[in-house]
């Protein structure tokens, strides 16, 4: 996808805004992008979706047991079946139950997805919707900028559409190496690579890990494959780094012998990268609406797009009702053959 432009140089742009969240509404997506001292640590990107938000307070019908006497399946209104853990003792089919999302579906490569987990809720617990995006940057504490597409582009100053390809890829580069992140439904990997020797590539490897799963919230299971290390203190130096750099709670082992090194950290919901990857062609059209709506000019619009990008824009009129609206303009989409997934265009 051609990239924004942004016409102002960072440091104008950023002259009064260090520290904090910046927050934009899109059509079909919206983002944010934390900054600290003037630098991206974290990247966020929350979509249309019909799925139980993480926190909320729902009312559901016990369906089924799955695991006796210790997990079920509930069913909310919406249809949406939850996997219900603990299993309170004496529950029957078909009774409601009041639950407490505590981690929202994840969709995987391929069309699969996991069902939400519910935990069983307080009787006199009231029901609620659980935050949004914009909730949960607002009760961050810090201050939170939001951006809107006629200005300059913020997020794309600080290094928005290089996290956006970084999570698309699950290539992160850094200084001498990089990672090449994995996911799987059991895990997600990484790997280290670079041409350093193995004990200083490890080293800065380790403060790239620890940033990237702060940076895209990289949750779950998570296996690191370092060079391999046959010194105890290397090993440990190295894992001394990546406790240094990670901001989030976790629980690691120690880096064996090999080189590998487990990180667990609590998953509430799908990182950016399952986000993004899970559905390329609706990441790709969502990026083009962003341009769309960023490119400045008058008279009608047409998005050119590969034949996939264009369907699927075309299948979603409120999305291009909702551009047209917020331009001015009148909008049409053309497939292009000849044009990448990645590469649509705006005239």
């Amino acid at each position: 996808m051609r990239p924004a432009i942004c016409l102002f140089p960072r440091a104008t742009l950023l002259a009064d805004f260090q520290n904090g969240w910046l927050y934009e509404a899109g059509i079909g997506e919206n983002r944010a992008l934390r900054i600290a001292d003037g630098e991206l640590v974290a990247v966020r990107v929350e979509r249309d979706r019909d799925g139980a938000r993480l926190g909320s307070l729902i009312d559901a019908q016990f369906t089924e047991q799955w695991v006796a006497g210790r997990s079920g399946i509930v069913t909310l209104e919406s249809g949406e079946q939850c996997l219900l853990q603990p299993l309170p003792k004496g529950l029957t089919e078909g009774a409601t139950v009041r639950v407490e999302i505590v981690r929202e579906a994840l969709d995987e490569k391929g069309g699969q997805s996991k069902r939400a987990k519910a935990r069983l809720a307080a009787d006199d617990s009231a029901l609620e919707t659980g935050p949004s995006l914009l909730d949960i940057v607002q009760a961050s504490g810090g201050p939170v900028r939001t951006v809107q597409a006629h200005e300059p582009d913020m997020l794309a100053a600080v290094g928005w559409n290089e996290a956006m390809e970084e999570a698309e890829t699950g290539q992160i580069d850094f200084d001498g190496g990089s990672l090449l992140v994995s996911l799987t439904p059991a895990m997600t990997v990484i790997d280290v690579d670079g041409p350093l020797s193995s004990y200083e590539l490890a080293k800065r490897a380790a403060k790239a890990v620890a940033r990237a799963l702060t940076r895209f919230d990289i949750g779950g299971s998570i296996g690191v494959d370092f060079p391999t290390l046959e010194a105890k203190a290397e090993r440990t130096e190295v894992s001394t780094i990546f406790d240094k750099h990670m901001t989030g709670k976790c629980e690691r082992t120690a880096i064996n012998g090999f080189g590998l090194m487990q990180v667990v950290a609590r998953k509430t919901g799908p990182s950016v990268l399952e986000v993004v990857q899970a559905d390329k062609v609706l990441s790709a059209a969502l990026a083009l609406l962003r341009q769309a709506e960023r490119t400045h000019g008058t008279g009608a619009m047409r998005l050119d797009a590969h034949p996939a990008i264009a369907a699927k824009l075309n299948q979603s009129q409120t999305w291009l009702d909702a551009l047209s609206k917020r331009t001015g303009r009148t909008v049409s989409v053309e497939a292009k053959g000849d044009i990448p997934i990645t590469g649509g265009q705006v005239s």
